[in-house]
């Protein structure tokens, strides 16, 4: 299936960009219809959002013939990090409550993405990145601002549970 004019109009993309710039698109317009978006809670009904995601998750799929992050059930072979010792080809992800920052890790390297590209995006450096990845606490800001962090990386990846997992992150810097 070939890709429409319609399907990069959608991801707001000029016909054809890059793979990394057709992910990026695909999570930010993901994450402006997610049910928690700020942008658009307010403003569109359920159905409508589930649609405009629908749209979303197709254009996607033309554009790069495979299934959308939000939808695959496997992992790319790109999103395996070999480099840093954690093995993302589990089918479950680290448990959110215990280990947010694994969580967060896991889903990143699920999607292929490098910290890089998650800074570009948030606007939060790679150092800072990386601390929260890893639980460290000694280097981190304010909690206020750390609470903050978790919760655009988490939206960043398109996962609907950020305020439980900035809740969690509070939880074990304090612990």
């Amino acid at each position: 299936m070939r890709p429409r004019r319609r399907d990069w109009e959608i991801l707001g993309l000029e016909p054809g960009a890059d793979l990394a710039a057709v992910k990026r698109a695909y999570r930010h317009r993901r994450a402006l219809y997610d049910g928690e978006s700020l942008a658009t809670y307010t403003l569109l009904e359920d159905d409508e959002r589930r649609k405009i995601q629908a749209e979303i998750d197709a254009a996607f799929r033309r554009i790069v013939g495979e299934e959308p992050p939000s939808e695959r059930l496997g992992m790319p072979a790109e999103a395996y990090d070999e480099t840093d010792g954690i093995d993302v080809s589990a089918a479950t992800p680290p448990d959110p409550s215990h280990q947010p920052g694994l969580y967060l890790r896991h889903h990143r390297q699920h999607l292929g993405l490098d910290l890089q590209q998650i800074a570009a995006e948030t606007r939060i450096s790679p150092a800072i990145l990386s601390k929260i990845e890893h639980g460290e606490r000694e280097g981190l800001p304010a909690p206020v601002f750390v609470r903050g962090f978790v919760l655009q990386y988490a939206r960043a990846l398109g996962l609907s549970d950020a305020e439980k997992l900035a809740n969690a992150f509070l939880e074990r810097m304090d612990g």
